[in-house]
Parts: structure tokens; C-alpha cells; sequence
């Protein structure tokens, strides 16, 4: 039995607990920060957060995907190319925090946004390094070596966070508790690395780093241009309209960036599966397929509820001055489905060595959505960044699925979105004939009945779960 094949199936159940965390965690702090701060202050963290992920792309560079995708396909490389992985990653973080702190002192120069960017960079590199191990027990299919590792991250996190905040610490302690984060993930997962037999330790040669930093560059550019269509609202909002602004738009975001988690769980699960799918096109539309049913059984449902259901809920989570975020919010509901079936079929473009037109389409969505930004958003504030948002997800899904039906031929996701039309539709007439319900009643309603209906159009079925479990 080869370490790869060691131990087959349950790597869902592994990300789900590792995505479980993150969404957990960050759900937790961000609700900590809305209900400590306010909405301005919020506005603030937000900005911070967003400039550090615009130009955070420089501390991975897309490595951990590259890396995913050939030790699949050759795992004994691994000391290799982790080595090589590991000292690129880490220089890479020092051009990286330069970039942030130029940014945060030379345009903005406020004492607690260069702290907080400097903080934020500071875990941000360190995450990023310890993505590099991580990869590999992706890449052999023992994706639960990374889950104690994220559940002590993570849970630092929370702790230190919620205790430096009810301490009186302003927004810094949040950052303090990223960097705690990713110091005590990435020596959980160095620990994990060095339980593995038969591995050794991770060497390092130049050329490999060379190399390796040079076949990165689509997948970095990938990450970079991704972060400006997806979180560059936000720092436009504070630059041309105002930071209440940015709160509720990282308000009406925040709910929904938790959702494709999911899609990000199942495709990492298919993505080393999908890399050795190179040269058969039918195994490789079969999973996709199979992602795309998935996928779709579970975000569109989701958008109509967040359509209809979009003032109690933001209310719920951060409260009466929350209400104003109900508007971006709804408009951005559809933006699930769209994102669900791109991270689908982007995964695949990546796995079958497409990266380029992957990247080109992010590139031409972030061109398209900074452009309409500087138009819209001085004039329709979050409303307006919403609707860019649902324009651009819009026009890279269409460019996605142009560019990966040549790789899978007889690609069909129509059968499986007229399987979940009915269902939506059906629970959309219980959610507008209870309007007064608490609003947890109302989402427990709508998911039995899409859940019900659902098993009897095909939207799912047992087989999906079975399938699934065998990821």
C-alpha cells in the first residue's frame, strides 16, 4: 500500500473541519469587532483587513496550489520541493509586509492602520509558510494531518482576541492575536511534518526555489487579481465615499464569504483527484459534474433565502445599525451560485495545467470591476459595490466555462440547476408567507423544505453523500 493511497476517502470531512474553523474563528472575530467598535470602527478593520489581502498575494503566490497539484502526481519529491517552498515563502513574506507598510504609511500614515497592516502582514506570512507542508498532506490524501494544527490556531486566535478586546485594546489586539494564529499553526504543522516516516527534512537548492518562484507567478497573479475583483470594494469605499460605507458593505460580504467555504472544501478535496485526471476528459467531467450538482444544491437555495431574508439577518449578526446593510446584501445573495460553480470549474482549468486562462479571466474581471468601482461607488456607495461584485462574478463565470469546456467535453450544468429550480422556488413561498417568523426559524423552515422537495427533483441524493465520503 503506497502512501498516497494509505488511507483512501473521509478528506471531506477532514477540510470541512479545517474550513469549520476558519469560518468559525473568523466569524467570531469579526462579530467581536462589529459589536465593540461600531460601524465606523469596523469600517477601519475592514480596510485594514482588505489592504492587507490586496497585497498579500505576494506572500504565497498561489505556491500551495502548484504544490498540491505536482506532488499529487509525484508525492516522493516532497522534501524537495517543500524545502524549496518553504525558504521562497519566507522571502516572499518580507516583500510582502515592505508592500503593505509602504502602502499603510505612504497613503494613509494613521499610527493604528500601519500597526495594524504591519500585524496583519506579519500573520499573513506566517500562514502562508505553513501552507507549504500542509499542501503536501493534500497532495497524498491525509488531508486530516492539517486539522489539529488549524483547531490550536484558530482557537488562539478567538481566545486572544476576545480577551484583549473586553481588556480595552483597540483593533491592534485583533491583529496580535493573527500573528499568535499563525505562529502556533505553522509549528503544529512543522510537528505533524516530522512524525511522517520515510520523509526526512525538507531540503533547499537555489535553483529549485528559482524555479519554482518562476512557475508560481500565474498562480500569484491568479491570487492577486482575484483579491482586487472580490475585496477592493472595500478599500475604494473608504477612499471615495466614506468608511461607514466600507463597514456595511464588509458587513453585507462578511455572511457571504463564509457560504463558499463550502465550494472551497469540496474543491480542494477533488483537486489532487482532478490533477491526475490529466489526459482523461470523461473522469474529469464526471467529478465536475459531480462538484457542480453539489454545488449548486447547496448555494442556490442559500442566495434566494439571503435575497429574502437579508434585513434579520444582518440585523442578527451585528445588530439595528446593521439594517442599512440588508440593500448590498440582497443584491449580493446571487453572487453564491456564481461563485460556487467558479471555484469549480477554476479548480479544474488549475488541476489540468490551465492556469493561464484561469488568470486571464480573474485579470479581465479585476480590470472590469475597478473600473466600474470608481464610476459607481461615489455615486451608489455599498450599493453599488454590491452590484459591481454580482456584474463581475457574472462575466468571469461565463469566461471560466468557455475556457474548461474544450479540456471536458459534453460539460452540461443545466440539468442539475432546473433539478434545484423547483425547490428554491417552493421555499421561497414559505419564506414570504412566514415574514414575522424569527428569522433561525425561517432558514431551519426553508432548508426542510429545499431538503424535501429536493430528494424528490433529484437536486440530491444519496448517492452525492456516498460519493462524497469517498473524496
Amino acid at each position: 500500500m503506497t502512501e498516497r493511497n494509505a488511507r483512501p476517502g473521509g478528506n471531506l470531512v477532514a477540510l470541512g473541519l479545517v474550513q469549520a474553523f476558519r469560518m468559525g474563528a473568523g466569524a467570531a472575530v469579526n462579530v467581536l469587532v462589529m459589536r465593540t467598535v461600531g460601524v465606523e470602527g469596523f469600517g477601519v478593520f475592514a480596510y485594514i483587513t482588505t489592504l492587507v489581502g490586496l497585497l498579500g498575494f505576494l506572500a504565497t503566490m498561489g505556491m500551495d496550489r502548484l504544490l498540491k497539484r505536482e506532488l499529487a502526481r509525484a508525492p516522493e519529491s516532497a522534501p524537495r520541493w517543500v524545502g524549496a517552498g518553504l525558504a521562497a515563502s519566507a522571502g516572499l513574506a518580507v516583500v510582502s509586509a515592505v508592500a503593505v507598510l509602504g502602502w499603510a504609511f505612504g497613503v494613509d500614515g494613521r499610527p493604528l492602520v500601519v500597526t495594524g497592516a504591519g500585524l496583519a502582514a506579519l500573520a499573513l506570512g506566517l500562514q502562508a509558510m505553513a501552507s507549504i507542508p500542509t499542501s503536501y498532506f493534500h497532495a497524498i490524501g491525509r488531508m486530516s494531518l492539517a486539522t489539529r494544527p488549524s483547531a490550536l490556531g484558530r482557537a488562539t486566535l478567538v481566545v486572544t482576541a476576545a480577551g484583549l478586546l473586553a481588556a480595552g485594546f483597540d483593533l491592534r489586539a485583533v491583529f496580535v492575536a493573527q500573528v499568535l494564529d499563525g505562529l502556533v499553526t505553522l509549528v503544529a504543522v512543522g510537528w505533524v511534518w516530522r512524525r511522517l516516516p520515510n520523509l526526512g527534512a525538507p531540503t533547499v537548492a537555489l535553483p529549485d526555489v528559482r524555479r519554482l518562484l518562476a512557475d508560481s507567478v500565474p498562480f500569484g497573479l491568479n491570487a492577486l487579481f482575484g483579491s482586487i475583483y472580490l475585496t477592493s470594494s472595500v478599500v475604494l469605499l473608504a477612499l471615495f465615499s466614506s468608511e461607514t460605507e466600507a463597514g456595511l458593505f464588509r458587513a453585507a460580504v462578511l455572511l457571504l464569504t463564509l457560504f463558499p467555504i463550502v465550494a472551497e472544501t469540496l474543491s480542494n478535496g477533488l483537486y489532487p483527484r482532478m490533477a491526475r485526471h490529466l489526459g482523461d476528459p470523461a473522469a474529469a467531467r464526471r467529478d465536475l459534474e459531480f462538484a457542480a450538482r453539489v454545488l449548486l444544491a447547496l448555494s442556490v437555495p442559500a442566495a434566494v433565502g439571503g435575497v429574502l431574508l437579508a434585513e434579520p439577518l444582518m440585523v442578527l449578526m451585528g445588530g439595528a445599525p446593521y439594517a442599512a446593510a440588508a440593500l448590498p446584501f440582497a443584491i449580493l445573495a446571487p453572487v453564491l451560485p456564481l461563485r460556487f460553480l467558479n471555484n469549480a470549474t477554476g479548480m479544474t482549468l488549475t488541476a489540468l495545467d490551465h492556469q493561464g486562462a484561469r488568470t486571464r479571466g480573474v485579470m479581465l474581471a479585476a480590470v472590469l470591476n475597478v473600473a466600474a468601482n470608481v464610476y459607481v461607488l461615489p455615486r451608489y456607495g455599498a450599493a453599488g459595490a454590491a452590484a459591481t461584485t454580482l456584474a463581475t462574478e457574472a462575466l468571469l463565470a461565463g469566461w471560466l466555462q468557455l475556457h474548461v469546456a474544450p479540456l471536458v467535453p459534453g460539460l452540461r450544468f443545466g440539468p442539475a440547476l432546473l433539478r434545484v429550480a423547483g425547490p428554491a422556488a417552493a421555499m421561497a413561498g414559505v419564506l414570504r408567507v412566514l415574514p414575522q417568523a424569527p428569522v433561525l426559524l425561517l432558514v431551519a423552515l426553508g432548508a426542510g423544505v429545499f431538503l424535501g422537495l429536493g430528494r424528490v427533483t433529484g437536486a440530491w441524493a444519496p448517492t452525492d453523500l456516498r460519493e462524497l465520503r469517498r473524496v
